[in-house]
């Protein structure tokens, strides 16, 4: 005896086989994005981790030779070697603070009874490409937020005097 069409999808509807793989599906490219996402983080955050090491390796470098004028080419050069960058992904920076109030000439005094510091920063950038393209994402969620490249700075600032 044939079961009728009634009985075939209750019984249908009663199995359970499968129901995995569907969820599965469903899940699926979500879970993707995730991994892909974590990748594309993973590796922001270590080039963030190198440029940060080098700029610190500067300072340091700065630290034992200190500067005397204006003069910041043996800095850069520096940063050039720790991050093997070219110079134009390099700024070093000297400025003087009198009382705390940054003053526009490096070489100039404070006038007398204020506290002199004299700094030097440096901040490396570097452009990184994810591996994944997030701006077709960002198509389909009809916005532009999403960039092709991101651009990464790592720095850091000592004080010497």
């Amino acid at each position: 005896m044939t079961k009728g069409l009634p009985d075939r999808l209750t019984s249908l509807a009663a199995d359970e086989r499968g129901t995995s793989y569907i969820e599965l599906a469903l899940i699926m490219p979500f879970l993707l994005l995730l991994l892909l996402g974590s990748v594309d983080m993973s590796r922001m955050i270590s080039t963030r981790m190198d440029l940060e090491q080098a700029a610190q390796r500067t300072t340091d470098f700065a630290l034992s030779s200190r500067p005397n004028g204006s003069d910041t080419s043996y800095l850069v050069a520096e940063a050039v070697a720790a991050s093997g960058l070219s110079a134009q992904h390099v700024t070093v920076q000297l400025f003087l603070e009198c009382n705390g109030e940054r003053m526009s000439d490096f070489n100039a005094g404070c006038p007398g009874g204020n506290v002199r510091s004299r700094y030097v920063t440096v901040s490396i950038q570097d452009e990184v490409e994810p591996m994944f393209d997030w701006s077709n994402l960002g198509g389909l969620l009809g916005t532009s937020a999403f960039d092709s490249t991101f651009t990464i700075t790592g720095d850091s600032t000592v004080r010497f005097q």
